[in-house]
């Protein structure tokens, strides 16, 4: 005993159903069973679901083989289904078989019985494995041409955005040149300014491409991070940028307690302080709040600002690859693609609340697993 066997009995016979379980029994099976008479009935039967295979009378009075078959079919269900019967014909056996049924047995000749059922079950796992591998399959080939399509893309913007520092270098080498000749040391000095400025803006595009591809393939073990100490860091690193512009930055006065790569989590803040401290440029005051939603679940944290805010139609497009709102903005338009790749590692989410221009933004982010409870 020990070997379960859920079956689904459609007779109408209580007596021809206990001579099944008997040979079901004798054959070794711990068999749950429940017996059926109508289309309804064993639709309800088939809707709970966990039946391992169905036994059929061939003609019931309220009820047909042909009926029940057709029953299983529809619920999509890939059941071994036998046709149990003492009537059937043989063009009618041939008949069933061709419309999907699996076997038939002679009611009264039961030892093709167990043999039948052990074919037809490692036959229905032998199909349940081919879906699953098919099904995987589906899913991978589909996974690899969003792949692609990604690559195609990033290579494409990535030349859009790597070419522009090499014409402007490529175009103020040649000014250089000429103003070596002419000896004008002036000009000189600027147009050096500039191939340098567009070194720097290459150099810090195919650094920030590079942070972008490790992140998720370079892993350090979580840690529980203090995210105020966290912050105040964040800030002491960006503190020429905050003093130079004016910027008054309110932290919360407490955190819960985060879980993840530290790491990673300051970069995060790095990325999202600094996009707010750009876009406030044009404010008399400018301010940045960092905090909690404590009462959410998971629990939201937050950078805000009171600066140029975002049209709702640019929510999402905004943590694209290269995506800059406004050309003529600092920046590689790769901080917000990166901050977003930190956060979707860390199994959260990150969206942008905004209602326009003018309006501020506001950057949340969750971080799955994160609280007391972890302490």
């Amino acid at each position: 005993m020990g070997n379960l066997l859920r079956v689904l009995i459609v007779e109408d016979s209580e007596n021809d159903t206990e001579v099944m379980l008997r040979e079901l029994r004798r054959g070794g099976y711990e068999v749950e069973h429940q017996r059926v008479e109508t289309r309804s009935a064993m639709h309800a039967a088939l809707s709970q679901g966990g039946w391992d295979l169905v036994l059929c009378d061939y003609t019931l009075p309220l009820f047909s083989a042909r009926d029940a078959l057709q029953t299983l079919q529809e619920s999509e269900l890939d059941l071994p289904f036998i046709v149990i019967s003492g009537t059937i014909a043989e063009e009618s056996a041939v008949e069933m078989l061709k419309a999907g049924a699996h076997d038939f047995i002679v009611k009264g000749r039961f030892a093709r019985l167990l043999p039948a059922i052990e074919r037809e079950r490692k036959d229905a796992e032998t199909r349940r494995l081919r879906r699953e591998v098919e099904a995987e399959r589906r899913a991978l080939v589909d996974r690899l041409e969003a792949i692609n399509a990604e690559i195609e893309r990033f290579i494409y913007l990535a030349f859009h955005d790597l070419r522009a520092p090499l014409v402007t270098i490529k175009g103020f080498t040649g000014a250089l040149k000429q103003a070596l000749d002419a000896g004008r040391s002036e000009q000189v000095r600027r147009d050096l300014q500039r191939i340098e400025t567009a070194a720097n803006t290459m150099d810090k595009i195919l650094t920030n491409l590079l942070e972008f591809a490790r992140i998720g393939r370079v892993s350090r073990p979580p840690q529980k991070v203090d995210l105020r100490q966290l912050v105040e860091e964040v800030l002491q690193s960006l503190e020429g940028v905050i003093r130079d512009r004016n910027i008054l930055v309110r932290i919360a006065p407490e955190f819960p307690p985060v879980f993840g790569d530290r790491v990673r989590l300051r970069e995060l803040f790095e990325h999202l302080i600094a996009n707010a401290a750009k876009y406030t440029v044009e404010q008399e005051q400018p301010v940045i709040e960092i905090g909690a939603r404590l009462q959410e679940d998971p629990l939201v944290i937050f950078v805000r600002d009171n600066g140029l805010g975002i049209e709702p139609r640019y929510h999402h497009r905004i943590f694209e690859l290269f995506e800059k709102l406004d050309p003529n903005m600092e920046g590689t338009g790769i901080g917000l693609a990166l901050a977003k790749r930190i956060v979707e590692v860390h199994g959260g989410r990150i969206w942008v609340e905004s209602e326009g221009k003018g309006q501020g933004a506001t950057f949340c982010f969750t971080l799955p697993g994160t609280g007391e409870s972890k302490g």
